[in-house]
């Protein structure tokens, strides 16, 4: 079937136009990402430094695995969206593909972020702690070797105003029945203390329930915690598990134009090899005829008609 020229043309202008609309959809796409992603590292970071659930490990792992899948996936899809801004005027299939490929893998991360928020939540709606892993946390403090232990009850102690495990009024007295990892059983830690310098807890876990001499925080941190996680995080999860879902199909769609994208480049190019060829082939059998043509001519001019009359005899 012979290849019209004209038709040719406007396939390959039609191609390009749809090129230009690939680009388009997926910058919006990277778009939609890097602020999904922002957003996320954000939540993330207020839930470690403002209600301190990373360290809250000892009730569950999930405390832990949450928030710091959270800021890991938000700064990788972060990455990936500015380099799918970098490579979006750039028709190499192989940069595409390598989009298709790190979106993938943060889909698949996504699902997985979405169902620890929900296992987060469901702990936290269940309220219920092991006295015995709070116990076994606090034991470590002031140990040495177990400073990170040390570093995280003076930083909730300090921040939350409290002291102690999960009791209100005489949280602090859960010092007192694990003071054998500290340098004193009948002393709190001094970030317990309203104003605080050294030694300002000493004999402070014996005070009765009730002196509002002591001059310590009496709420437990857990107890303080517990609040703040059922009224404020246990919805955040539920809305960070929509914006997951969102995020994921947003995710899923890259992938699907991306490998659109490529499918496209190589139909084009392959129309354009075939296009290159025919012109070739086209141009050579022009070079041809125009050959036979001359050799005729040349025939005509020098060798006698045979229809001709005269002679030379």
């Amino acid at each position: 079937m012979p290849i019209v020229r004209g038709s040719s043309m406007m396939s390959l202008g039609t191609w390009k136009a749809r090129s230009t609309k690939y680009q388009k959809f997926l910058n919006l796409s990277h778009v939609i990402l890097l602020i999904f992603s922002t957003i996320i590292v954000f939540t993330a970071v207020v839930l470690i430094k403002f209600y301190h659930i990373s360290k809250l490990d000892f009730w569950s792992m999930w405390f832990y695995i949450n928030p710091t899948l959270m800021i890991v996936l938000g700064l990788y899809t972060f990455a990936v969206s500015v380099y799918g801004f970098l490579i979006s005027n750039n028709e190499q299939r192989f940069l595409i593909s390598l989009t298709a490929i790190f979106l993938s893998l943060a889909f698949l991360a996504q699902i997985f972020s979405v169902f620890s928020a929900m296992e987060l939540r469901n702990i936290i709606k269940t309220e219920v702690i092991d006295p015995g892993a709070i116990r076994d946390e606090m034991k470590f403090y002031g140990v040495e070797g177990h400073e990170h232990i040390t570093d995280k009850w003076d930083e909730m102690q300090r921040q939350l105003r409290c002291c102690g495990g999960e009791r209100f009024d005489n949280g602090y007295t859960d010092w007192r029945s694990v003071g054998l990892g500290y340098k004193d059983s009948k002393a709190v830690p001094d970030s317990c203390c309203h104003e605080e310098k050294e030694g300002c807890g000493r004999e402070k876990s014996t005070v009765r329930v009730g002196d509002t001499s002591a001059g310590i925080y009496k709420d437990g941190c857990l107890a303080i915690l517990k609040i703040k996680l059922k009224d404020e995080v246990e919805p955040l999860m539920i809305v960070y598990a929509c914006v997951g879902v969102l995020m994921a199909i947003v995710e899923l769609i890259t992938v699907v134009l991306a490998c659109a994208y490529v499918a496209q480049i190589s139909r084009r190019r392959r129309r354009e090899e075939m296009f290159s060829r025919s012109g070739l082939i086209s141009q050579m059998d022009d070079t041809l005829r125009g050959n036979k043509a001359g050799n005729a001519a040349h025939d005509e001019e020098f060798l006698p008609s045979l229809t001709s009359k005269e002679t030379n005899f």
